[in-house]
């Protein structure tokens, strides 16, 4: 049997405490009442505030794929813009060059606010040659376009980024007090067992030790070879 431990994590923790508050159910915890109420007010606030960090992290998540796949886009214009350009005579080699813009590649291995920016001032500067037939028109539009949806898609991430730390940093501010009041209960259960509540210790934290993996043998022919 092992003592469980509280661990290092908010995962571990939250497992541990769901564990031993479980596992109370099951038992006469009169001897431990107050340190487990204690315990059990300090990991609903715990579990509570991790619920929020995860919320938090699953809304910034979304949001960067979002930029991730606008910026998808915007990096196939510019690829669209490169091919229409030379056949109004731009250079081949590099497209946007007369404008002032750095090669295609070279724009696409920008971050995304910097690339974002860069493309739509060589929208206006593509927009401002004369003669330019409509596939290149009808293109760096298209790729300004595209770099005024990464912006937008841009603007929430700071926002969601201050809501994730902040929700860390508040979960984390309850970490102290959960540890404490864990740490409590198991030593109000150790002199409960003393005082003659027996098992009461080894009902809320002693678990069996998990069985160890096995390893797969490797089959017999691919030994051989």
């Amino acid at each position: 049997m092992e003592s469980l431990q509280s661990g290092n994590s908010p995962g571990t923790r939250i497992a541990a405490g769901d564990s031993v508050l479980e596992a109370a159910k099951s038992t006469d915890t009169k001897p431990v009442a107050g340190r487990l109420a204690g315990f059990a007010k300090a990991h609903g606030a715990y579990s509570a505030a991790d619920a929020v960090v995860k919320k938090t992290s699953d809304a910034l998540q979304k949001q960067q794929v979002k930029v991730a796949e606008a910026d998808v886009t915007q990096d196939e214009a510019l690829v669209e813009l490169a091919n229409a350009l030379p056949l109004d005579g731009l250079p081949r080699l590099n497209p946007f060059k007369p404008f002032g813009a750095p090669p295609p590649t070279k724009l696409q291995g920008m971050g995304y606010a910097e690339e974002a920016k860069a493309v739509l001032a060589l929208e206006t500067a593509v927009l401002k040659r004369k003669n330019l037939s409509k596939g290149s028109i009808d293109a760096v539009k298209a790729a300004g376009k595209a770099a005024l949806r990464v912006q937008a898609e841009l603007l929430p991430i700071p926002k969601l980024t201050k809501a994730r730390v902040d929700a860390m940093t508040r979960r984390d501010a309850l970490a102290q007090a959960w540890e404490t009041a864990f740490a409590g209960v198991k030593r109000a259960a150790r002199a409960a067992e003393d005082d003659g509540a027996k098992g009461l210790y080894g009902v809320l934290f002693e678990r069996a030790k998990a069985a160890p993996k096995r390893k797969k043998k490797a089959p017999a022919e691919a030994v051989s070879k």
